[in-house]
This record gives C-alpha cells, structure tokens and sequence, in this order.
C-alpha cells in the first residue's frame, strides 16, 4: 500500500487551491477566444473523466482518493498535475493520507513476469528476470497493455498517461532537442547547457539500445516493437517510484507534482499489501 500522507502537506500546492491561468484575447478575435475557451473547456472535461475513473477504480479496489483532488493540465508545479479544487482544512490532513493506492494495483516487475508466464512460459518468464533489469520488466508489460489499454486491468490507470512522455531523449529532432534546451540557454546562458544535446543523443542510444533487447527477448510473446517499447521507458523513467523492495509504477502518486518552492509530500510505501 502506498500513502500520501498530508501533514506536511500543509504549504504545498496540494493543500492551497490554484486558480487556473486564463488566456486573455482583443475583442477583435471572438472566434479565436471561442476556441480557446472551448479547448480549455474540453481539457478539463476530459481531465475530469480519467481521474474520476481512476480515482473510482482506486476506490473499487480498497484505496482512497481525496474528494477535493483535481487534475489539471496548469497546475501549480506548471505541467500538468494534481491540484485541489477547494481549501483542505489541517484537521483533515492530520485524519489520514489524502491517497492510498493498494500494491496490486501498482504495475511492478512481478507483474511483468506473471504476464510472461500468461501468454509464453515460465521458463521465459525466468530468463527475463535474469537478463532484463527492472526498468526493462516494467517497460515490457506497460507497453503490452497500453496495447490492450481497453480491456486492460490498469485500463483506468492507462488513459491517465500523457501520449508522450517528457523525457528530452524520445524528441528526435534538432529543432526538438533546440526547444527543450532554450528556456535553460536563456536562464543561465551557453555554458550551462555545454554538451546537453549531445548528452541527449547518447541516452537516446542507450534507451534504444535497451529497448531492442527487450523485444529481442519479449516481442513475441508480448506482441510488442521496440518502438513501443521506447515510450513505455519514458514513462518508467519519468513516472517509476523506488522504495525498499518495492518498484514501479503507481497509479495516481505519480500525477502529482509540485513546484520547487513547495514542501514535498511525504510517501509511506508497505509492502504488506
């Protein structure tokens, strides 16, 4: 079980609502303002759907999910992330955890070696557990049921991932690479990002390189390409939480983000259940 546990959570963006950025347009644009409206409209439609859906199947399966919990596209970390659509009081964050998300809903590399042993064997099941590391095993089985996200058991939990991960490494152009390096190059100048680009080029290669070996070894019984298997790494790269003997993916924790000024949530993982 993994809990976000809110007493220190006092002064963080997840205990002080955030009002959502508007986008201001000349009244010579109406149209133009229509749109925008109607596109942030839709954003927060559709943000509302997946987390309700994820927040119910959490809730379904023996965790908890704070009614005041909220994605948002323009959260205060300034990505997309978890915000609260109204003031939590301290004596609530002192009662409990705002989330708790049961291990068996996490996606884990045990996860990975049962889904091996489902559609292959387990003797192949073996051989992955020795050659391939962690990240590899996450990778493989998030990439296998991303291709069956409709029927999937972390259905609800895989229509919350962003279509591309934000990992500089999965951008495969110059004008791409030039875009993510150009708010630093402003902030701190030419020196501070010596060599960042070819730094990128290089992890692109060791991604690649890793991702081939997975599906040299699981692509057939998987039904999955190394491509596939490249952006499920940018999710477990961006996305994965570590602690003690427990790894992977965790639904809902790994929405939340919080901005550089803010406290950090404190997370209790228990491997019990």
């Amino acid at each position: 079980m993994v809990d976000l546990i809110a007493r220190r959570l006092t002064r963080s963006n997840l205990a002080t609502p955030k009002s959502m950025s508007v986008c201001t347009c000349t009244a010579a644009a109406p149209a133009v303002e229509a749109r925008l409206r109607r596109a942030r409209c839709s954003a927060v439609v559709c943000n509302a759907g997946q987390l309700r859906k994820l927040s119910d199947w959490i809730r379904c399966n023996g965790g908890s999910v704070h009614h005041a919990l909220l994605l948002s596209d323009n959260a205060p970390s300034g990505c997309r992330g978890i915000t609260a659509s109204q003031a939590i009081s301290l004596q609530e964050l002192e009662a409990g955890p705002l989330v708790t998300v049961p291990q068996k809903l996490q996606l884990t590399s045990d996860h990975t070696l049962r889904i091996i042993k489902q559609h292959a064997s387990n003797t192949l099941a073996g051989t992955a557990a020795d050659k391939l590391s962690n990240s590899q095993l996450i990778a493989a089985a998030l990439a296998h049921e991303l291709q069956h996200a409709h029927v999937s058991w972390w259905g609800p939990y895989l229509q919350s991932l962003p279509s591309q991960p934000p990992c500089p490494w999965l951008n495969t152009s110059s004008q791409q690479l030039e875009a993510c390096v150009q708010p630093f190059r402003t902030a701190r100048g030419d020196a501070a990002v010596a060599g960042w680009q070819e730094a990128v080029k290089q992890q692109r290669q060791q991604m690649l390189a890793s991702s081939e070996k997975v599906e040299q070894l699981l692509g057939h019984a998987l039904d999955i390409t190394a491509e596939q298997v490249l952006l499920a790494l940018g999710h477990v790269a961006s996305r994965s939480m570590t602690g003690g003997s427990s790894s992977g993916l965790v639904p809902f924790m790994d929405l939340i983000n919080h901005g550089a000024e803010a406290m950090g949530p404190m997370l209790q993982l228990d491997d019990s259940n």
